[in-house]
């Protein structure tokens, strides 16, 4: 996209594509951790403790995806492309708070959780949510998944990881 459209434009699809994360994020409830290039990143169960915060993201995660429909059929009329983006969702311990320097810090999640999160994510293809089994087993019936069992091979991962995708969840 960035060789097929002017710099103003890719910039606007991109932060269109950046509201409507940030907006899922925000009605579930999440914090909204950082933008990397065109990839957001958030977490949940932080700075406050949540119930159920692994439905939470993954309601977060639905929306993105549905919602990423009308916005792929608004960007193909107005600019001859659309978005398609994966998503990742995994559960597990992380350090949270202020990391960085003294004259630079950010309030962020680092750890394997998040690393395999990351991995998820940029395996998924465009409308697909990748999600661990730590993550599918805490939904339960509230959610239709598909395992891939170990078909995905995720980077820094011992072999056997389970990669499922969500299908569909219980509002």
């Amino acid at each position: 996209m960035s060789e097929a459209l002017d710099p103003p434009t890719v910039v606007e699809i991109i932060n269109m594509y950046l509201t409507l994360t940030t907006e899922c994020i925000m009605r579930n409830h999440g914090t909204l951790d950082k933008f990397v290039g065109d990839c957001t990143m958030a977490f949940w169960n932080a700075p406050f403790p949540q119930e159920d915060p692994i439905y939470l993201a993954c309601c977060a995660t639905m929306d993105m995806v549905e919602g990423s429909k009308a916005l792929g059929q608004e960007l193909l009329e107005r600019y001859g492309r659309t978005v398609s983006f994966g998503v990742g969702v995994h559960y597990g311990s992380a350090v949270v708070g202020n990391i960085g320097a003294p004259k630079r810090m950010d309030y962020t999640a680092i750890g394997d959780t998040v690393n395999t999160a990351s991995r998820l994510e940029s395996n998924a293809p465009g409308g697909t949510i990748y999600i661990s089994r730590v993550v599918a087993d805490a939904l339960g019936d509230r959610a239709k998944t598909t395992s891939l069992g170990g078909t995905i091979r995720l980077k820094g991962k011992a072999e056997g990881f389970e990669v499922l995708t969500l299908d569909s969840l219980e509002y």
